[in-house]
């Protein structure tokens, strides 16, 4: 019964918050480069990436605070490489992220690929369209000093990029450069012996300045606010006392909180995808509450010499079934996103699984715990529609 329970789950609540609180606290948020502002580089090996030889050949670069992780699952052979933003305040510059990603790949270059680039000769994995372009444009015979010439380099590299990228981004061996569809023979031919394959190849850079790391990080506590005000004139507007709000809020606040808690407690990226799963905790726990809101609503109309809390209590038990069900639909998709959605979406997965297992538990059990204390705090006629 609600009223002989309610205090075992609020004690549990007030656990679970403290717990965030201490998390957040003392551990403190992993920031991502959206927030955090640095550089991140994406590679794809040609091999398994050799994790503890990546971090001591960046550690030797001296480029400051650097995490490396797999990504993906383990054939894709893909690492993440995050250089945090190292320059002082105010002296970022937009092309930052280019010199950071620069030194990340010059340093990660073994002895045999530096002294293939001094001989002149392309890495074909790493090389762009533009660079293939120019490359070929010098190194053919006759050398093109037409424009007719250099639009046939121009097809050449478009035709090594389209394959490269049909087949995962990588060049596997020099001998597939002769198959390559709209590679003519002489081309072939100068390629394999004038090119090389390098061990990676660029999937990704991503660049951003603290400035706009710090821009981002207001504006994501500016849109939590101004979504929990207007969910609170909702509830005040649709149910017509403000107890109701000050409760829904929060019981939607307990959830944001410990969902936000567990990922610094977990110590997980916190980026632009775990602030949409924080949103969208709010957007289902409230939608759950009301509708538990609405059966007190319907059942205090009907009951209206019943008890308050013997109200509350039915109503939780009538709504209860359609909440396990909805709620345990949409944990199975969130489980299946977080077993199998890879690296990056498993911050926001871990926060959506415990948002919404909170979310569950706040609607059934602390909102409308929280609406009984509230009555007998303040006499049932703030709290009875």
């Amino acid at each position: 019964m609600m009223y002989r329970t309610k205090w075992y789950f609020i004690a549990f609540s007030c656990l679970s918050i403290a717990v965030a609180a201490w998390a957040m606290a003392t551990r403190g948020f992993n920031l991502g480069i959206d927030f955090a502002g640095g550089t991140a580089v994406q590679l794809k090996f040609r091999e398994h990436p050799p994790v503890e030889e990546l971090r001591a050949a960046l550690e030797k670069a001296g480029l400051g605070d650097i995490s490396i992780q797999a990504i993906g699952d383990a054939a894709d052979n893909e690492v993440l490489i995050r250089v945090e933003q190292r320059r002082p305040r105010g002296a970022a510059t937009g092309s930052e992220g280019g010199e950071i990603s620069g030194e990340i790949l010059e340093a990660l270059k073994s002895k045999e690929e530096r002294a293939a680039a001094q001989a002149g000769k392309i890495d074909l994995n790493m090389a762009s369209r533009a660079t293939l372009q120019e490359w070929l444009a010098q190194h053919l015979q006759p050398a093109p000093a037409t424009g007719e010439a250099a639009q046939k380099a121009g097809e050449i590299a478009e035709a090594l990029i389209r394959y490269r990228t049909e087949h995962k981004g990588l060049f596997g061996s020099l001998q597939e450069v002769a198959s390559v569809p709209g590679v003519p023979q002489e081309a072939a031919a100068l390629l394999a012996s004038q090119s090389t394959l390098g061990r990676f190849a660029v999937r990704s850079v991503e660049f951003v300045g603290p400035t706009a790391g710090r821009e981002l990080l207001v504006n994501t506590g500016y849109l939590i606010f101004l979504s929990v005000l207007g969910i609170l004139l909702y509830i005040w507007f649709r149910f017509h006392k403000w107890l109701w709000g000050v409760t829904a809020i929060i019981a939607l606040l307990h959830d944001v909180f410990i969902a936000a808690g567990m990922v610094a407690l977990t110590g997980k990226e916190f980026s632009l995808t775990v602030v949409a799963a924080l949103l969208t905790i709010l957007g289902y726990s409230i939608n759950d509450t009301i509708v538990v809101f609405d059966r007190i609503r319907e059942n205090l109309r009907l009951y209206r010499e019943v008890e308050f809390e013997e109200v509350v209590n039915a109503s939780v038990n009538q709504t209860l079934s359609r909440t396990m069900l909805t709620s345990l639909s949409l944990l199975i998709a969130i489980v299946a996103l977080l077993m199998f959605g890879g690296e990056k979406l498993n911050p926001m997965s871990f926060t959506l699984l415990v948002g919404v297992s909170f979310g569950t538990y706040s609607s059934v059990f602390v909102a409308a715990a929280l609406l009984v204390i509230a009555a007998r705090r303040f006499g049932s006629k703030y709290v009875k529609a």
